[in-house]
């Protein structure tokens, strides 16, 4: 899953005393003058407790040290808590292990880690910028995200900046925070600043609004927080950028380091699948130039899942046939809920939502813009095929729905519940969680554990090509068209979607496409095989899985880079002679103590060995998730080379310890003359790695979504 992590350079906090309680968050405020703690939840516990991890998993509840503004902001007031992805990140890490994330909100920043190390919470999420200052009073977790500070100014200001042409500016800024070394290096290169003091318990909102009345002619924010409010506000902009990116972490006590290993496993399992987030909001002009074209859409049956290790789905190869038209390469983004998908499509991390969406009066009040339908679908009462075939609408009394809140079905119910009242027919809605597909709902109606549910026809026609134990005797809507999302800014990609769905409509390529997943899926998807396929990767999983916890690598990860090497053929040989499950050369095989390669397991196994070789070869300090991608670029294209991109990177400014956009693009930039003429080992074909670990990472990415622990047996 792709998530986006804000970043901040505050250095800590005063407690605030609002008490509010969010659905399935609790939150403990603690007054600034008395320091007592007030809960809104019956989970209690002492204020002082310092909670190992043992204590956190019997009580069921993390406590959260975040800013104030972190959930109160009046630029995401009206947004759920999800818009804060750093926020949504460590709830996701509370739900992955059980646990009920509890907040204590701060306002005055400089208490953050004096509360952290009280025992008022067990972590701080609070766009924390890693010092060696602070390094020295907490352990931090590995980096979340990385950010550059950055120059606001309104945007009416005009002036041209550069670090030493600043003048007499007016910068507003707080004490308790690197931003306030940042701007004291910035005077000693223009004398004439005015620096100005603000308050520690200063909001964002209120810092912008300074310098957009003129107040203030400038204010220092982290480019990846910028990110959030730059959606929401069009009276600001960045003007200068005033440092190189530096890392953001989550604080614990020094004296919790099983807390510090379970949230460091998280982020690197998660950071494993992070797409890169390349914020681009233009039209199909710009998607043309970079050559791109970035879907959003979720992993279900329907649009977009991986079938004996081939990635396919009716959305997905709809949109990929376009992408070919259009003379662009595909990039799929795999959504957690609905949420998340207009999310990153209003901030600029996709293109184009396809995700079987009709239009609903609810959706129309989104910022998007809606193609004309490319399918049309009715809604249909699914039930178990043993029950009662439901054929009649009274036959709904005393029974119960269970719906996704944010899907058309729940619209659809709650009309029919207000249209039978008059009839005294009553039935009830259950909500399940967002992240649970349809197709997910109607294998709990099949397990007895969900009474009713309601899907999409074409929906149905997978399921029952997969499971005999359903019917769907009753439909509920007329035809409904599917259609697919895009930015309001983007006509001229909504007016090529258009032409394109009229072109192809019920065409020969749509009619094909269409009949492979819903009228002869059967064929494809049958109950056997789909069981087979829904609990194994391959026939070797239990073999990875066995060399992979030996050599210390994530089962999935491994699966992947076998799906790639080799597509499961322990027979594999390439032009170079490269053998087995993961295409080892006998040389390398040999130095691994491995001489027969003819066997999956030894051939499985040089590979893993010489992995876990290379892996050593690299740097204690290197991030966890970072040292992944060095192995497996150094497995690809040899080690003496990443040697040279991490040197070439250092080169161009780049960071030698970070893969995506810093040492890969150092890896491309040795294929030219300039560059690797004068590099060590000399020329290497950069795209061959850079293209393995991306393909390697979308596969895991799947992999993980298929099997979410990595202990999966």
């Amino acid at each position: 899953m792709l998530f986006l992590l804000t970043g901040c350079g505050d250095k800590g906090s005063n407690f605030d005393s609002n008490t509010t309680t969010s659905q399935s968050v609790s939150e403990y405020s603690t007054s600034s003058t008395e320091n007592k703690t007030e809960t809104s939840s019956p989970v209690t516990f002492s204020q002082h407790s310092k909670s190992d991890w043992l204590t956190i998993k019997h009580s069921g509840v993390l406590r959260i040290i975040a800013p104030h503004s972190f959930k109160y902001n009046p630029v995401t007031k009206d947004k759920p808590i999800t818009y804060n992805s750093e926020l949504k990140f460590i709830i996701d890490f509370d739900r992955f292990h059980k646990l009920k994330p509890a907040f204590i909100t701060v306002k005055e920043f400089s208490n953050l880690i004096p509360s952290l190390n009280e025992g008022l919470g067990d972590v701080i999420v609070a766009n924390l910028t890693i010092t060696d200052a602070r390094k020295k009073l907490i352990n931090f977790t590995i980096p979340v995200t990385y950010a550059s500070e950055k120059l606001i100014v309104s945007q009416s200001f005009t002036k041209k900046l550069n670090r030493k042409n600043l003048g007499n500016m007016k910068i507003g800024v707080r004490k308790q925070t690197t931003y306030w070394d940042t701007v004291q290096k910035l005077k000693q290169e223009n004398p004439e600043l005015n620096i100005v003091e603000l308050d520690d318990s200063i909001t964002e909102e209120q810092k912008f609004n300074k310098v957009v009345s003129g107040e203030l002619d400038g204010v220092i924010e982290d480019s990846n927080r910028l990110t959030l409010f730059l959606t929401q506000r069009n009276d600001i902009k960045a003007a200068l950028s005033l440092t190189p990116e530096h890392p953001v972490g989550w604080a614990v006590r020094k004296n919790k380091p099983e807390l510090l290993k379970h949230l460091n496993e998280y982020i690197t399992s998660q950071k494993l699948t992070q797409y890169i987030q390349d914020i681009q909001l233009g039209d199909l002009d710009i998607i043309k130039k970079n050559k791109q074209l970035r879907l959003i859409t979720r992993n279900n049956a329907s649009t977009y899942f991986l079938w004996k290790n081939q990635l396919m789905g009716f959305e997905y190869e709809l949109i990929r046939e376009f992408a070919k038209q259009q003379k662009v390469k595909l990039k799929v983004l795999v959504a957690s809920d609905f949420q998340e998908i207009v999310q990153w499509l209003e901030q600029g991390y996709g293109d184009i939502i396809s995700a079987g969406l009709i239009k609903t009066p609810e959706r129309e009040k989104l910022p998007v813009l809606f193609t004309e339908p490319y399918l049309f679908v009715q809604e249909l009462i699914v039930q178990r095929h043993d029950d009662k075939p439901i054929k009649d609408l009274v036959q709904l009394q005393g029974r119960s729905f269970y719906v996704r809140q944010s899907s058309s079905y729940w619209n659809t119910l709650v009309k029919l519940q207000e249209q039978l009242k008059s009839q005294n027919i009553s039935f009830t809605i259950n909500t399940v969680p967002e992240t649970m597909e349809t197709e997910e709902i109607i294998r709990e109606v099949i397990n007895g554990k969900f009474d009713l549910t309601v899907a999409d026809s074409h929906i149905v026609a997978i399921a029952q090509s997969w499971h005999s134990k359903i019917q769907a005797p009753m439909t509920l809507s007329g035809e409904q068209g599917h259609r697919w999302l895009v930015r309001k800014n983007n006509p001229k990609l909504l007016a090529a979607l258009n032409k394109y769905i009229k072109k192809e409509y019920k065409g020969l390529f749509y009619n094909i496409t269409f009949n492979k997943f819903f009228k002869n899926s059967r064929k494809l998807f049958d109950e056997g095989k789909r069981d087979l396929n829904d609990n194994t990767i391959s026939k070797y999983d239990d073999l990875i899985k066995k060399l992979a916890q030996e050599y210390d690598f994530d089962w999935r990860l491994i699966t992947a880079q076998v799906n790639k090497e080799s597509q499961f053929n322990p027979k594999a040989k390439s032009w170079a002679g490269a053998r087995g499950l993961l295409q080892v050369m006998p040389k390398t095989a040999k130095e691994m103590g491995i001489k027969d390669m003819h066997s999956p397991e030894n051939g499985l196994r040089a590979g893993v060995k010489y992995m876990a070789w290379l892996r050593k070869q690299l740097p204690d300090d290197i991030p966890p998730d970072v040292k992944v991608w060095f192995t497996l670029a150094a497995y690809n294209a040899g080690l003496s080379h990443l040697k040279d991109a991490r040197i070439l990177a250092k080169q161009q400014g780049l960071d030698p310890d970070r893969w995506f956009d810093h040492v890969e693009k150092a890896f491309l930039l040795l294929s030219k003359p300039k560059y690797h003429k004068k590099a060590r080992f000399g020329y290497v074909r950069g795209i061959e790695p850079v293209t393995y670990i991306r393909q390697i990472q979308a596969l895991y990415h799947l992999y993980s979504k298929k099997f979410p622990d990595k202990e999966h047996t």
